[in-house]
C-alpha cells in the first residue's frame, strides 16, 4: 500500500510499517528505549496478525509519524463494538503543519471504510492535545454523546480524575 501527497512541493509518502522501520521511528521519537521497541513490533505483531495496519509516513523520504487503524478497536470510548479505531496518531515535531497528520488520516479513514461506515478515535483532554482536538473537528469528528472518559470508562459527574493522557472525549465520524 502505497500513498504518495504532495504538500507545497513536498512529497509525503504513506506506507505499510514494517520490522526495518523500528529503529528510524525510535530515532525520530527520541525514545530508543526497549519499552517502545516492545509497542512497536507488539503492533507490528498485530498487524500481522490482520487485526490492524500500522501505517508510516515518510516527508521527503524521513520518517515523519504514524498512525494505528484497528479494525475492530479494543480501546477507548467504543471500543469492542466492531468499529475501527484510531490508535497513536504522532507526527515528529519537524514534520507538523506540513500536511503529514492529513494524509496519514487520509489513509486511515480509507482504510476503515472497507470495515464500516463508521470510525473513531480517543483524544486526550489538556492543552498538549490541542492541534490533534481541532484537526479531528475539522475533519469531521464529533462526541460520541457521553462525556469524558477516564481510564477508558465514563466519568461520572463530580468525580475525581487528573488531566492526563487519561483524560479523553471519544470522537466519531460518518465514513
Amino acid at each position: 500500500m502505497e500513498f504518495v501527497k504532495k504538500d507545497n512541493g513536498k512529497e509525503i509518502e504513506i506506507r505499510t510499517m514494517n520490522d526495518k522501520d523500528i529503529p528510524f521511528i525510535c530515532q525520530a521519537e527520541n525514545d530508543e528505549s526497549e519499552k517502545n521497541r516492545i509497542y512497536l513490533k507488539n503492533q507490528l505483531a498485530n498487524q500481522e496478525k490482520q487485526e490492524c495496519s500500522a501505517l508510516l509516513a515518510l516527508y521527503c523520504g524521513e520518517v515523519a509519524g504514524y498512525v494505528f487503524v484497528y479494525y475492530k478497536c479494543k480501546w477507548g470510548g467504543l471500543g469492542n463494538c466492531n468499529i475501527p479505531g484510531i490508535v497513536d496518531l504522532l507526527v515528529f515535531k519537524p514534520y507538523r503543519q506540513k500536511g503529514v497528520a492529513t494524509a496519514l488520516m487520509d489513509m486511515a479513514e480509507k482504510l476503515a471504510k472497507k470495515y464500516s461506515n463508521r470510525i473513531y478515535l480517543d483524544v486526550c483532554l489538556n492543552s498538549e492535545y490541542g492541534p490533534a482536538q481541532r484537526l479531528y473537528v475539522k475533519r469531521g469528528y464529533i462526541p460520541d454523546g457521553k462525556g469524558v472518559y477516564y481510564e477508558e470508562k465514563v466519568c461520572d459527574i463530580n468525580a475525581e480524575c487528573k488531566n492526563n493522557d487519561e483524560l479523553t472525549l471519544c470522537l466519531v465520524k460518518k465514513l
